[in-house]
């Protein structure tokens, strides 16, 4: 049996031109002090929960914000009348950003999140004061597109959930319990279908992360490294090089590897991942 998570955590919604998005407030700092603000963004089919295990590595020295991005979790649905892409997720969290009344913000993706954090970072907004990517694709298009319209057709034949267990193999490698690889499954795939199969329809049309060269603020990438992959289909792990390569060019971007099997580090070693991050914050913030 799945238990309930137990959690702190203060439930809040901004509220946006055409929606509004849902987010979670962890903040155990000290009441005298004014804490640094990182924002932690989820990927495809995921929500603000699965960061759960990041929280208590970050919250004693900084508050903690993870959302719902639109589409997903408690946030509004995607408009039906228009387009949605990274830039229109980057405006809503730039609405948050600005709503939260920091002066020092710290952006955290994973996947989906790690490109929206991208689009993000290279407006240059004197809040954001770096960026962490742990789990990013150099390519989604060369990736990831060769497979969008099987995905499409898991999603349309047996819901979000027959995606999510077809391809959580590629995603996790060999890292997770299956206790953890059933509540992965399960969590993504209550998200819902229109959402996912267009954030799969965008796939093709990234070729890389948003404007690399634009990116001027201190950039730490996480990336797996030192075992060799066990998935069988849809293995969604990049190659290191190309995440080096895509680390070069961002002007103060640096990469650190996780020991992992896995392409989702964020979900498969949070602890790692996580002190690596507070470790790079606590430099930038010093």
């Amino acid at each position: 049996m799945m238990r309930a998570s137990a959690t702190t955590s203060l439930s809040q919604t901004v509220e946006l031109a055409d929606g509004s998005m849902h987010y979670l407030v962890d903040d155990f700092t000290d009441p005298w002090v004014d804490p640094d603000t990182v924002v932690l963004m989820h990927g495809i089919a995921e929500e603000a929960a699965i960061w759960r295990a990041w929280v208590p590595h970050l919250a004693r020295t900084y508050r903690v914000i993870r959302v719902d991005l639109r589409g997903f979790g408690a946030s509004s649905p995607l408009p039906e009348d228009r387009p949605f892409n990274l830039a229109d997720w980057a405006d809503d969290i730039e609405q948050l950003i600005a709503s939260l009344g920091s002066s020092r913000v710290h952006i955290v993706g994973t996947k989906l999140g790690s490109l929206v954090a991208f689009a993000l970072a290279q407006r240059g907004l004197p809040t954001i004061k770096s960026m962490t990517l742990a789990g990013v694709l150099a390519s989604p298009s060369g990736s990831l597109a060769r497979w969008v319209e099987a995905w499409i057709d898991l999603v349309e034949q047996g819901g979000v959930e027959a995606w999510a267990r077809a391809t959580m193999p590629g995603r996790m490698g060999d890292n997770l319990s299956p206790d953890a690889i059933e509540w992965w499954t399960k969590t993504m795939g209550s998200a819902p279908a229109s959402t996912v199969i267009r954030c799969f329809r965008l796939l093709p049309g990234i070729p890389e992360p948003p404007n690399p060269e634009g990116v001027r603020c201190p950039t730490l990438f996480l990336a797996a490294g030192g075992e060799a992959f066990v998935s069988g289909s849809f293995d969604q792990r990049p190659d290191l090089s190309a995440i080096e390569n895509l680390r070069q060019r961002v002007a103060n971007g640096r990469l650190e590897c996780v020991t992992a099997s896995s392409y989702h580090i964020a979900a498969t070693h949070p602890d790692q991942c996580a002190i690596r991050a507070r470790d790079f914050l606590d430099r930038v913030s010093s």
